[in-house]
């Protein structure tokens, strides 16, 4: 049987970055680790998961500055574990707008 921290070594991820992503998608914890993982095997996952801890923090500061410091450090932190400058807004199969036609 595999445990939670079987399962965020799997996936690459820390405990604090799963529910960041938790909570910037509107997901259950372990749904959120599938997310995570999934999204590191894009080119792009690495600032897909930067980005949404960033929103969250950007949405903190305005609210608790408590809990913004500690985003701060924690964006800090998956800058750190995921580096990869991929910017996924210049990614050749990513869609041009709402209405993508195959």
């Amino acid at each position: 049987m595999l445990t939670m921290d079987d399962c965020l070594g799997l996936a690459n991820l820390e405990a604090d970055e799963v529910a960041q992503i938790a909570a910037h998608e509107h997901l259950p914890f372990m749904t959120a680790l599938e997310k995570g993982a999934s999204l590191l095997h894009e080119p792009w996952g690495d600032a897909a998961v930067r980005q949404m801890v960033w929103d969250n923090l950007c949405s903190a500061d305005r609210r608790h500055a408590a809990e913004a410091a500690s985003l701060m450090a924690l964006y800090n932190d998956t800058c750190t574990r995921h580096p990869n400058p991929f910017d996924r807004r210049t990614s050749p199969v990513r869609a041009v707008g709402p209405q993508r036609r195959h």
